[in-house]
């Protein structure tokens, strides 16, 4: 099956490209964390391509599915865009954020994936208030209070084992194991939706396995904030990752 995308040039030149994955619960395609997204890449010099990956009840495997052969035309040039191959990296809003720290997590091994699809890892990878844990509890002792983007993904009643292979945090690896992309990671500490827990377990997971990344966590904004345009404090997001890609030479 085709996949559904956009393309959003920066220009003529070969350069880096972004894969962004809108949030949406697994439910649905957030808007505002797809072209806008793409349109402020391309301000700093860099391709974007919008990923339409599949949604709805019971979904899985086919976003993953859908991102790994997104990963895997960006890298082979078969796309409209001068891609930068050894430069290709994802950035993903909530949901898409958890499809997006799978791909940087990815193997071939993932329950319920076929194992030919895989397409490796990307290079970077952005996360904007991801969901990480599907499981009902966190740490396990903790109540995960998101567990819709689970329920949409994998049905209501997925086996724990199956919610705990799927949640990016178990899925950490130290360096000398399996490199892991760069990683960036930003949420606010009053999310209502998918607590500032998500992020900080991943970044805890991260911190323990040695693995580098630069996290942020605001004080205060409302779940789903994508660019952040109404939000001066939490808008601050962009600059920092600007400088983040800056510093690893891609815009």
């Amino acid at each position: 099956m085709a996949l559904d995308w956009t393309f959003h040039p920066a220009g003529d030149a070969t350069a880096p490209t972004v894969l962004v994955v809108p949030g949406g619960g697994y439910h649905h395609l957030a808007a505002h964390e797809g072209a806008p997204v793409a349109g402020w890449l391309n301000e700093l010099g860099l391709h974007a391509a919008v990923l339409h990956y599949a949604v709805g009840y019971h979904v899985w495997p086919r976003p993953l599915h859908d991102a790994r052969a997104a990963l895997r035309a960006l890298r082979s040039g078969d796309v409209p865009l001068p891609v930068d191959r050894r430069r290709v990296g994802v950035l993903g809003f909530s949901a898409g954020g958890h499809l997006a720290a799978l791909l940087a997590t990815d193997s071939p091994d993932v329950p319920g994936a076929d194992p030919l699809t895989f397409a490796g890892r990307p290079d970077v990878a952005l996360l904007a208030y991801p969901v990480t844990d599907l499981r009902e509890t966190m740490f396990g002792r903790l109540p995960n209070l998101h567990t819709d983007s689970a329920d949409n993904l994998l049905g209501e009643g997925a086996p724990e084992e199956v919610r705990a292979a799927l949640s990016v945090a178990t899925r950490v690896t130290p360096p000398e194991e399996e490199e892991l992309p760069d990683l960036f990671l930003w949420t606010t500490s009053d999310d209502a939706t998918v607590p500032a827990l998500h992020a900080l377990s991943l970044m805890t997971s991260l911190a323990v396995a040695g693995v580098p990344f630069e996290g942020h966590v605001f004080r205060s904004g409302r779940h789903g904030l994508g660019l952040a345009d109404e939000e001066p404090e939490v808008a601050q997001w962009t600059d920092l990752a600007e400088r983040w890609l800056a510093d690893r030479g891609w815009c």
